[in-house]
């Protein structure tokens, strides 16, 4: 977008697009969906940032999983237990299942998914308002190894805790 050779942008103005469209939270395909239109309008190179996420942002309709799907999943994730990586699939099917809280969902039966579809609708009706909903990182606690450096203190205590085993070995 940025190296179209009929229209060049500054470091400045790319600087600017790339904060806009990063903030913006479209990810790959909506930005290349957004080409695509851009292209197909004759409206390229788009000269406003908000006017090109518009239209990356048109035809999102499709994208959120049916409330059946969702229920599914929600279901799942929500039943899943410890520091494990769950697949939302969608941030609207998180929100929702955090609004109606993943102890009920853990152990919803096919009677609850009418009270699921609901809330469901408004999560989705929001999104599609402009609301912007985060799934949040894993929490998982990463190995991390840092080698013993020779003479540094550890060293030194694991030189005496060893030496002291060694005694009483004997």
């Amino acid at each position: 977008m940025f190296d179209n050779k009929e229209h060049r942008y500054t470091p400045a103005k790319a600087r600017e697009w790339a904060v806009e469209l990063l903030e913006s939270g479209i990810n790959g395909e909506q930005y290349q969906h957004g080409r695509w239109q851009a292209l197909k309008q004759q409206d390229y190179p788009v000269e406003r940032a908000y006017k090109f996420i518009q239209l990356c942002k048109l035809g999102e309709v499709d994208t959120y999983p049916t409330a059946n799907d969702a229920f599914t999943v929600a279901c799942q994730n929500c039943g899943m237990r410890g520091d494990i990586k769950r697949d939302w699939k969608h941030e609207v099917v998180y929100e929702t299942a955090s609004r109606i809280g993943w102890g009920k969902l853990a152990s919803a039966t096919d009677y609850f998914f009418k009270t699921f579809e609901q809330v469901y609708e408004q999560v989705v009706a929001e999104h599609k308002a402009g609301k912007t909903f985060v799934i949040p990182q894993s929490h998982q606690v990463a190995y991390e190894h840092t080698p013993v450096q020779a003479g540094s203190e550890a060293d030194k205590r694991i030189s005496e805790k060893l030496a002291q085993l060694r005694r009483v070995a004997v």
